[in-house]
């Protein structure tokens, strides 16, 4: 499962079904499906989804989903997202951007240390990679849970991820590749961005 903060903007959506789909040249499914191939991580494999739903009003698509002040509607998205949860059940979730961490935090009793704080930093200090997870209403499975950064803003903010030894790009794919290793998940042949070929995912 990949696990994004929220859909797009009235016109965004508009457009997109004006055109039949999504265009994969904005730089959100750009960044990720070059990442998902560098991991070995087929995209017809994920389900995609949001943590919170429905459009932004007029154009906007940055910041905070205006609807995160509205207690009850995030509680209505929350119940939504433990049904989707409950149905998949998925080995691995992958979530974008650090608005989602804070409130999937308070979800699950094994990511509560994502909601004590907010930023980068403290997804990197408290640990980005969270293995055995359960969640509130869904506690009859467990799933392995990343915490990456949002593709759009990928060149932007990735050199400042920390994790292991590693920093920027490099640690979030290892991040990736540890969660890959934790869920058990299988994946497809990894991309070798800096070789430009394929490989055994290490």
């Amino acid at each position: 499962m990949v696990l994004g903060h929220d859909f797009h903007s009235e016109t965004g959506y508009r457009e997109s079904l004006a055109r039949g789909h999504e265009p994969m040249t904005q730089p959100t499914w750009r960044n990720l499906n070059a990442l998902l191939g560098e991991v070995g991580i087929p995209p017809e494999r994920c389900f995609y989804t949001n943590l919170y739903m429905g459009l932004r009003e007029g154009t906007g698509t940055t910041g905070v989903f205006p609807g995160a002040a509205d207690a009850a509607f995030v509680a209505h998205c929350k119940s939504f997202l433990i049904e989707q949860l409950r149905a998949q059940r998925p080995s691995l979730v992958l979530t974008l951007g650090v608005q989602v961490p804070p409130v999937v935090g308070v979800m699950s009793p094994e990511l509560e240390v994502w909601s004590a704080g907010r930023g980068l930093k403290h997804l990197d200090t408290v640990g980005p990679v969270r293995a055995n997870v359960t969640w509130h209403g869904a506690d009859d499975f467990t799933t392995t849970v990343v915490a990456l950064i949002h593709p759009s803003l990928r060149h932007a903010s990735v050199r400042h991820r920390r994790y292991r030894e590693l920093v920027g790009h490099a640690a979030e794919v290892r991040m990736i590749e540890d969660a890959l290793a934790l869920s058990g998940v299988a994946t497809g042949p990894r991309v070798d961005a800096s070789e430009g070929r394929s490989g055994a995912l290490r």
